[in-house]
């Protein structure tokens, strides 16, 4: 699944450096149980812009495949400290949503919850040739297709190590 919007194919090439991710999420879902994980995923965007996507995923092993959980935060990997609030017009978050999947038999279901009110703080962002920081917290209203909403809060910590060996 790619978090980006491209008509190039993408293919391994050995000047493609390799990925390390040491991260972690913690966050409470208003009517859920606590969200943790540590598997946590980047993807740089593929056409090459400076933005990044930092996907959090629970459950991800789940027996029944469909009751999945996740983060999903899409950013300019250069940006700064601060608070951002969502309902602003330069919010510089080009997704910034929670996600859950359901199932029955031979159907699987994503739902979103999209960022629609409350703020995402980035406390500290470190950009090296080698290394991506970033330690945020997050307090937002998601909101589904169906007007149905849920409160999202916590707080990741995620460390992308860049190898080009």
């Amino acid at each position: 699944m790619t978090f980006f919007k491209s008509n190039n194919a993408i293919s391994a090439n050995s000047a493609d450096p390799f990925i390390t991710v040491s991260a972690e999420t913690i966050a409470t879902i208003s009517g859920r149980v606590k969200f943790e994980s540590q598997i946590v995923a980047y993807e740089p965007d593929p056409c090459g812009s400076d933005n990044i996507a930092l996907v959090t995923r629970a459950n991800a092993s789940d027996y029944s495949r469909g009751c999945k959980k996740g983060l999903v935060l899409v950013f300019d990997k250069n940006i700064k400290p601060g608070t951002y609030t969502v309902t602003d017009s330069n919010f510089p978050f080009l997704n910034a949503y929670y996600f859950e999947t359901s199932t029955r038999p031979g159907d699987i279901r994503s739902h979103n919850y999209d960022a629609k009110s409350g703020s995402i703080t980035i406390e500290s962002a470190v950009v090296s040739f080698d290394k991506l920081n970033y330690k945020l917290s997050f307090n937002f209203k998601g909101v589904d297709k169906r007007n149905r909403e849920l409160k999202i809060k916590g707080t990741s910590d995620c460390t992308v190590l860049i190898d080009f060996e």
